[in-house]
C-alpha cells in the first residue's frame, strides 16, 4: 500500500522500484485500488492483488501493465506460485483459492474507466487497435450522466467487432464507458492496444464576462495578417487532446499595447466558450438616449477593438459586444451571447476661453480669464508670454477638477512695453484650446 507522504497516492496505490542502491522509483499507479499483494510470474513480472474490485496487474514495463483478471472476490489478498506456471490467489470478503493459469481462458472481459465528456454529448464512431492472433475482440459501449455506471446507465449496446469501427449505439449523455471481450484463439489471446470513441460536444452559447473602455486618444493595432499558408500548432498540456483547428483549449492571447491617436477611442472585453470553439465578435455602438444599435465592425477575431469617434457627436455612449461560435459550427447550430458595456464618454470638442484680459503696470503684467467644457473637466491651463516657453498656471481654486474653472495670473519684472500674453486649456480628453491678449 501506498505511504500517505506528499507526492504519492491517498485513496489508491503507488508501486515502487527499489535499485540495488536503494534509490526508489514509481513505476505504478493507480488513484482507487488498493494493492494488498504482489507476487512475481515466470517471467519475472510483477503480479498485483486489489481491492476492493479483486483485480490482478501485471505490471509490463516501467509505462505499461496489464489488467490480467478479476476475481468475482472483492480483495485479493495473498499470491502463491504453484507448478508448471500455475499461480493460486488468495482472497478477502468471502475468502476464496483461485487458481490463474497457466493455460488461457477461453474468453474475458475488460471494462475501461468512465470517460468524461465534459457536457451532454452525441456519440461517434467506436474503433480499435488489436492484434487477434487467431481470435476475436468485441467492444461494447454504455453512457450516463453521473460519474459511476448505476441503474439510470443505458444498456450495453451492441458489440463492434471489426476494428474499422461502428456507431455506437449509447444515448447522448455525459460519460462513456466501453467493455472488450476477448475471445482466445487455439493457442494465444488476442492483444487489444487501443480503443478510440469519437464523440461531439452539445454545443453551448459563449460567454462574456467584461466589457472595458480604454483611454480615449490610444488606438489598437492593425491585426496582423499572415504572410503564407503556414501555421503554427500550440500544443495542451501533455495528456490533453489538441483540437482539430490546431490550437490550445485556453489560448487566449494577452491585450497588444496601444499608440496614441488622437480622437481614437476603444474597447476590450473577456470572453470565453465551454466547448473550446473559436469565437467571432459583431461591435455595435449607441448613445445612452438612443434607441438602435449602429454596427461599429462585424467579424472581429480579437477581444479588442478601436476606431475613430470624430464621426460621432459628443456625449455618452455604450457599446454591445456580441460573442458568436459561427467559426466552429455549421450556421444552423451556431450560438451566440451579448453583453452590453457601462456608460463611456466620446469628447472631441475643446474648452471654451472666455473673458481674457491683461494689463501691465509697475512691471507687472496682470490677467485673468475663464475655461469651461461641456463635458470634461479642464485638465490643465498653461500661458506664453511673447511667444516663450509654455508654463503651467494653477486655476483661482488651486485644483483643476471641474468643467469649468477660473484663472488668475500676475506676472513680475515684466519690461515696460507692449507684451503678447497667449493662454492654452486643456481638458481630460487633450483637447485644446488657445487665445491670445495684448497687453498695452
Amino acid at each position: 500500500m501506498a505511504p500517505s507522504g506528499s507526492g504519492v497516492s491517498v485513496t489508491g496505490s503507488d508501486v515502487y522500484r527499489i535499485d540495488p542502491t536503494g534509490n526508489p522509483e514509481k513505476i505504478w499507479s493507480h488513484t482507487q485500488d488498493i494493492i494488498y499483494a504482489i507476487a512475481f510470474d515466470a517471467q519475472g513480472r510483477a503480479l498485483l492483488g486489489s481491492g476492493n474490485k479483486g483485480c490482478i496487474y501485471r505490471i509490463e514495463s516501467d509505462v505499461m501493465y496489464t489488467a490480467l483478471v478479476t476475481a468475482p472476490s472483492t480483495q485479493i489478498t495473498a499470491f502463491q506460485a504453484g507448478a508448471d506456471g500455475t499461480l493460486y490467489a488468495a482472497t478477502g470478503n468471502v475468502g476464496k483459492i483461485y487458481q490463474v493459469g497457466p493455460g488461457l481462458a477461453h474468453e474475458g472481459a475488460l471494462e475501461s474507466e468512465v470517460f468524461d465528456a465534459g457536457f451532454l454529448s452525441q456519440w461517434g464512431r467506436l474503433s480499435f487497435e488489436a492484434r487477434l492472433n487467431g481470435g476475436g475482440v468485441a467492444i461494447a459501449a454504455r453512457s450516463g450522466n453521473l460519474d459511476r455506471p448505476q441503474k439510470n446507465w443505458s444498456p450495453w449496446s451492441a458489440a463492434v467487432t471489426s476494428p474499422e469501427g461502428g456507431r455506437v449505439a449509447a444515448p447522448a449523455a455525459r460519460f462513456v464507458q466501453w467493455k472488450a471481450t476477448l475471445t482466445a484463439g487455439a493457442a494465444q489471446s488476442p492483444e487489444l492496444e487501443s480503443v478510440d470513441v469519437a464523440y461531439l460536444q452539445r454545443n453551448l452559447p459563449p460567454r462574456i464576462e467584461t466589457i472595458e473602455s480604454t483611454p480615449p486618444n490610444y488606438r489598437f493595432p492593425a491585426p496582423s495578417v499572415p504572410s503564407g499558408p503556414s501555421q503554427t500548432l500550440s500544443l495542451p498540456p501533455i495528456g490533453k487532446p489538441v483540437s482539430s483547428s490546431g490550437s490550445s483549449l485556453s489560448g487566449d492571447s494577452a491585450t497588444p499595447s496601444m499608440q496614441y491617436a488622437k480622437g481614437y477611442i476603444g474597447a476590450r472585453w473577456a470572453a470565453s466558450d465551454d466547448n473550446g470553439d473559436s469565437l467571432i465578435y459583431t461591435v455595435e455602438i449607441r448613445g445612452v438616449h438612443e434607441t438602435n444599435w449602429k454596427l461599429l465592425k462585424d467579424k472581429v477575431r480579437e477581444k479588442y477593438w478601436s476606431w475613430d469617434s470624430t464621426a460621432f457627436p459628443d456625449g455618452e455612449y455604450r457599446l454591445r459586444v456580441t460573442a458568436s461560435d459561427l467559426p466552429g459550427n455549421p450556421p444552423a447550430e451556431a450560438l451566440s451571447a451579448s453583453m452590453v458595456g457601462e456608460p463611456f464618454l466620446i469628447d472631441n470638442m475643446p474648452p471654451r476661453i472666455a473673458g481674457l484680459s491683461a494689463s501691465a503696470s509697475g512691471g507687472k503684467l496682470h490677467a485673468i480669464w475663464n475655461a469651461a467644457d461641456a463635458l470634461s473637466d479642464i485638465k490643465k491651463a498653461e500661458y506664453s508670454l511673447d511667444g516663450g516657453d509654455w508654463t503651467l498656471v494653477a486655476p483661482v481654486t488651486g485644483l483643476s477638477d471641474s468643467h469649468e474653472l477660473a484663472y488668475d495670473l500676475t506676472l513680475d519684472h515684466v519690461a515696460p512695453g507692449e507684451h503678447t500674453l497667449a493662454v492654452r486649456v486643456e481638458d481630460d480628453y487633450d483637447n485644446q484650446s488657445v487665445d491670445k491678449v495684448v497687453a498695452p
